[in-house]
C-alpha cells in the first residue's frame, strides 16, 4: 500500500510539473499582444500575471512596447472590497504596476517612477497566497538600481502615518543596500540552540529574550518605551521552542520591531528608530 502511495505522490508531482512547464511554454510562444491581455485579466492568477509581464519581448519595436506598457498602467483598476477576507483585488494591481515600473525602467524609461512612493504608501504586510507586498516591491526596486528612488523612499520615513513609516522601512531592509544602517548577521553573535520561552504580556516576552541572551540582546530606548506603556497580554501561559536567532528572524516582524548590530551586540528597536536610521545613512550616503 505503501509503494502505491509514493507511486501515485511521484505520477502527481510529474503531471503537476508538465502542466506547469505547459503553462510556461503557452506564455513564451505568445506574443507581446497576447501578453497584454493576459496582464490585464484580473480572472488569472497574481504568480501568471507577473510571468507574462516577465515573458514580454522587449526588443519588439521598443516605443510601441514602452507605449503600450504605459497604457497598462493607466487601466482601469477595480475598487476596494472590505467584505473579502482572502483576497484584495487592489493590492493586486499594484503589484502589477511595481512590475510593469519594472520593465518601463529595463528598457530605459524612468518616467513612471513617480509612482512607486505612492504604491509603497498603499502596500499591506499580507496577501493571501503571496505573502508580504512590500518584499515584492523590494525586489523590483532592487532591480531599478536607482539612487534618486532610494532617496525618495527614505523620505516617506518621515511620515506621520506609521504604516507608511514601516512599508518605507520593510522595504528600505530588504534591499541590500551597503552598510545598511538595520539588520545584519546574528547567528555569530546569538546562540542556535532552541530555548523554551514562557510569558504572557510582551514586556515579558522581550524582558526574556534580553535575560537568555546573556546581555547580547538590548532593548531600544523607543521599545522600553512601547512595552512600558503598551504591555499588551499575549496570550495565556504561551510556551515557545526557538532560537535567539529564530526569535530576531521571524518574532521581531510579528511585534513591528527591528534589529541592528552595535558594538557586537544586538538591539532591537521600534520601526520609528529604525526610520532616523535610514535618515541618517542618506546623510551619509548622498
Amino acid at each position: 500500500m505503501k509503494k502505491i502511495l509514493i507511486v501515485t505522490a511521484i505520477i502527481f508531482n510529474l503531471a503537476s510539473c508538465i502542466g506547469q512547464n505547459v503553462t510556461n511554454y503557452k506564455n513564451m510562444t505568445m506574443n507581446n499582444s497576447e501578453l497584454y491581455k493576459k496582464i490585464v485579466n484580473v480572472e488569472v492568477s497574481l504568480f501568471t500575471r507577473i510571468e507574462s509581464i516577465n515573458q514580454l519581448n522587449l526588443s519588439e519595436n521598443k516605443k510601441l512596447t514602452i507605449n503600450e506598457l504605459k497604457k497598462l498602467l493607466n487601466r482601469q483598476k477595480p475598487e476596494p472590497q472590505p467584505d473579502l477576507i482572502d483576497f484584495d483585488p487592489v493590492a493586486e494591481e499594484r503589484v502589477i504596476d511595481m512590475h510593469l515600473i519594472g520593465v518601463l525602467n529595463a528598457m530605459g524609461d524612468k518616467s513612471e517612477n513617480y509612482r512607486i512612493p505612492n504604491l509603497i504608501s498603499q502596500a499591506i504586510s499580507f496577501m493571501a497566497e503571496f505573502g508580504d507586498e512590500r518584499k515584492e516591491d523590494a525586489k523590483v526596486i532592487k532591480s531599478i538600481n536607482d539612487s534618486k528612488l532610494i532617496a525618495e523612499i527614505i523620505v516617506l520615513t518621515q511620515s506621520t502615518t506609521p504604516t507608511i513609516v514601516e512599508n518605507a522601512v520593510v522595504v528600505l531592509n530588504n534591499l541590500d543596500l551597503p552598510n545598511a544602517p538595520v539588520g545584519g548577521e546574528v547567528s555569530a553573535i546569538l546562540s542556535t540552540q532552541k530555548i523554551t520561552f514562557k510569558f504572557s504580556k510582551l514586556k515579558e516576552e522581550m524582558e526574556l529574550y534580553v535575560k537568555e541572551s546573556h546581555g547580547k540582546i538590548e532593548l531600544s530606548k523607543g521599545v522600553k518605551q512601547v512595552i512600558e506603556t503598551n504591555n499588551i497580554q499575549r496570550g495565556d501561559d504561551i510556551s515557545l521552542e526557538m532560537s535567539l536567532v529564530g526569535i530576531i528572524q521571524k518574532i521581531l516582524p510579528v511585534h513591528h520591531l527591528d534589529y541592528y548590530v552595535e558594538n557586537g551586540k544586538i538591539i532591537i528597536c521600534t520601526y520609528a528608530e529604525t526610520a532616523e536610521r535610514w535618515q541618517k545613512w542618506l546623510k551619509e550616503n548622498p
